[in-house]
C-alpha cells in the first residue's frame, strides 16, 4: 500500500519515488501545485476508493499522513 501510494504521489508530483521521504511535507515540494492537489485527491478516490473533502485534506500534512489515511480505510 505505501509503495502504490509513493509510486502515485510521485507520479502526482511529476519526480522521482526515490526523492519522497515518509517525512516530507508533500506540499512542500517544488513541484506541487494546485492542479498536484486536485491530481492527489483524484488518485486517492481512484487508486484507494478515498473520497476526501478539500477542508479534510488540508489536515494532511505529511507524506506519512496520506500513508496513515490510505492504511486506515
Amino acid at each position: 500500500m505505501k509503495e502504490k501510494l509513493v509510486l502515485a504521489l510521485a507520479e502526482a508530483l511529476e519526480i522521482d519515488a526515490s526523492m519522497i521521504n515518509t517525512e516530507d511535507k508533500f506540499r512542500d515540494y517544488e513541484t506541487y501545485s494546485s492542479l498536484t492537489e486536485l491530481s492527489v485527491l483524484a488518485m486517492l478516490d481512484s487508486d484507494f476508493g478515498i473520497e476526501i473533502e478539500m477542508k479534510e485534506f488540508n489536515k494532511y500534512l505529511t507524506v506519512q499522513n496520506l500513508i496513515d489515511l490510505v492504511s486506515n480505510k
